[in-house]
């Protein structure tokens, strides 16, 4: 029971059934005394003449003054007809000079307020009024009055048309078969209203149940769940509000699960690129530690290269994580300034082109056609170009070519690098500017060109990509990438142009 009540539907129902309680209490009430003020204006409606046809029938008998012994006879005659009534014979200030009731009944006052017997008669009994009660100090009852000549004094018959008698018949009405059939039908009619009113709470209340059970399972980590939206009530709107609101921490959950995910390969992979020059310097020095006076100044050379080698790779990604990071702080912010973008792009290429010979391949910078200036910070869209042409010389065979080319738009160039590679594989075609993404992990950076082509993603640290996706995206643009095994990769991205006043 107390789970009940604890519960919305309970309360909101308990609520219903006492507002429902009290009005049919209130109601019965008012039907009640409503119905008792009726059967009293009624009663006196019907028997406003009653006093005046006494007052005739005992005229005569105190034409010469009052006699409660000549009246009596003529009075009781009339009580016998009607039972119900008591009348009341009252002087010109109210006194009562004899009243004719059942022996067994007494009175409780001596005097009548006149104020609406006096208003009754002048009305001709058209004023519907209670008078006061011979029989109680506070009662009003419906009645019926009329003037009396007695002598030369002036007096009114008083007759309370609900006597002692009708008081009695009417509580006996109330007990009998019709008032209780009434009440049934009452009792009936609340108990269907209730049934009804519960059942409607119970569908209204279904909505905000099934609410309430789906963000306690989303309070568990079912965060899959969502309610029925549908209506265009309050609950509707907050039931969407909620699946947005679902919808939004979902995504961040998994946004947050997806940065722990990559932040714990950021750390395998840092100290895994980390961990091979170090390891490799460490074991060249211990060589030439121990077997220093042995070595042949040759092998002692060999050594000391490829320490310096290995220094320099670790230099260059200590340097690039450094810089990424401070790009993702955006701690940098571009400088622009009006480039030849053609002409960035060859000193790029003479920068990179003993690179280029060495793995033998060829690389050539389109010319020919006639671009405007862009405006874009020198360095950076020279470390973009640097990145993109150096991936593409190291995933391209020998004999192959990588091609640096433009193409003119109404307010932009765009810059295409292209090469003759093995091309990307489709599933890591939307990695490969993850940071330190390898399309297979296992292989190092002395793996063979034709397997590493298939990670054009990169054997080395895996921050060029994105450092380069990071600067064109400072510059408004964004680095896009087409690919397909076999034929090669095509990077491109695309440089606002930048209107320079003609000299006048």
């Amino acid at each position: 029971m107390s789970r009940l009540f604890d519960s919305f539907y309970g309360r909101l129902s308990t609520i219903f059934l006492l507002l429902i309680l009290a009005l049919g209490a209130g109601c019965v009430a008012i039907a009640f005394n409503s119905a008792g003020h009726l059967f009293s204006d009624v009663e006196q409606l019907l028997n406003r003449e009653y006093a005046r046809s006494v007052a005739n029938e005992i005229g005569p008998l105190v034409a010469q003054g009052f006699s409660e012994e000549r009246v009596r006879s003529a009075i009781h005659y009339m009580m016998v007809l009607n039972p119900m009534v008591e009348i009341y014979l009252l002087d010109n200030h109210g006194k009562i000079l004899a009243f004719f009731l059942n022996p067994a009944e007494k009175i409780v006052r001596d005097s009548i307020d006149l104020a609406p017997v006096t208003a009754f008669v002048d009305t001709a009994g058209g004023s519907l009024m209670q008078g006061e009660d011979p029989r109680s100090p506070t009662r009003l009852k419906p009645f019926s009055a009329a003037e009396l000549q007695m002598g030369t004094s002036r007096g009114y018959v008083y007759i309370i048309l609900g006597g002692e008698r009708y008081d009695a018949s009417v509580r006996r009405i109330r007990d009998s078969y019709y008032v209780r059939a009434g009440l049934v039908a009452f009792l009936l009619a609340v108990l269907s209203t209730l049934i009804v009113g519960l059942s409607l709470f119970s569908l209204l209340t279904r909505r905000l149940k099934s609410l309430s059970e789906t963000v306690r399972g989303f309070e568990r980590g079912e965060l899959g769940r969502r309610v029925d939206a549908r209506g265009r009530d309050e609950l509707g709107a907050l039931g969407r509000s909620f699946n947005e609101m679902a919808a939004t921490i979902e995504a961040d959950v998994e946004k947050l699960r997806l940065a722990e995910r990559m932040r714990r390969d950021l750390i395998g992979n840092i100290s895994h690129d980390l961990r091979s020059p170090l390891a490799s310097i460490q074991g060249y020095l211990e060589t030439m530690a121990l077997k220093g006076p042995q070595l042949a100044p040759e092998e002692r050379r060999r050594l000391l290269d490829i320490s310096l080698r290995n220094a320099s790779s670790l230099q260059k990604l200590v340097e690039e994580l450094f810089e990424l990071a401070k790009l993702d702080a955006r701690q940098v912010r571009p400088a622009p300034e009006p480039v030849q973008i053609a002409e960035l792009a060859q000193d790029v290429a003479l920068k990179l082109a003993p690179q280029a010979e060495k793995a033998g391949v060829s690389l050539v910078v389109d010319r020919a056609a006639e671009l405007p200036l862009v405006s874009c910070d020198i360095a950076m869209i020279e470390r973009v170009l640097t990145n993109l042409i150096e991936n593409a010389l190291r995933f391209t065979p020998p004999a192959g070519s990588v091609h640096v080319d433009f193409s003119r738009h109404e307010d932009s160039v765009r810059v295409i690098v292209a090469d003759t590679g093995a091309g990307i594989d489709p599933e890591d075609l939307p990695h490969i500017f993850d940071r330190f993404y390898r399309a297979d992990k296992s292989r190092d950076r002395s793996s063979d060109l034709a397997r590493n082509a298939a990670e054009h993603a990169g054997p080395g640290a895996g921050l060029g990509l994105a450092i380069a996706r990071q600067i064109v995206a400072l510059h408004g643009s964004a680095l896009e990438v087409e690919s397909s095994p076999g034929k090669g990769a095509r990077f491109s991205f695309s440089l606002s142009v930048r209107a320079i006043a003609t000299p006048v």
